[in-house]
């Protein structure tokens, strides 16, 4: 799974859905909820989770065709093939992610170590968490963890 520290710096909301603009190391990534999650304002600390297969790749010119929103260059650092699977690490602006493609897209793009690609993320597949400190942890663990006398 890949996690990234983000701040939030927009929640904007309809009646549908509601799109949250983060930012991981001065890059913007935007994600969409069915609705804001009651505990998030503008400038909290949260954690960004993204799984691996969730994240496609593109080499070369096709990134401007495509719908998904979340863009993120960078230079492949290491892979690992298998016979159906290969995973590639990327090093981009908001740090090093990984992703799981088929082999033969592996082949069929060529990728090869040190090769500039795009990570194309889905808005919707991105997963928030809150960053709780001690203090929030030791709050929330005694509203869990009442003792019954």
């Amino acid at each position: 799974m890949n996690a990234m520290v983000a701040r939030v710096e927009d929640i904007k909301s309809d009646e549908f859905f509601s799109c949250i603009t983060v930012r991981v190391n001065g890059t913007d990534l935007k994600l969409l909820k069915t609705e804001a999650p009651k505990w998030l304002h503008v400038g909290d600390e949260v954690e960004c989770r993204i799984q691996e297969a969730a994240i496609a790749i593109c080499k070369g010119a096709k990134e401007g065709s495509v719908s998904i929103e979340n863009h993120l260059k960078g230079e492949l650092q290491h892979f690992r093939k298998g016979i159906v699977l290969s995973e590639v690490s990327v090093d981009t602006p908001c740090g090093k992610l990984s992703s799981l493609i088929t082999t033969d897209a592996f082949e069929r793009m060529a990728l090869c170590e040190g090769c500039e690609v795009t990570l194309l993320l889905k808005a919707v597949d991105i997963k928030l968490l809150p960053v709780l400190g001690d203090a929030s942890y030791e709050k929330c663990k005694e509203k869990l963890y009442q003792v019954q006398n």
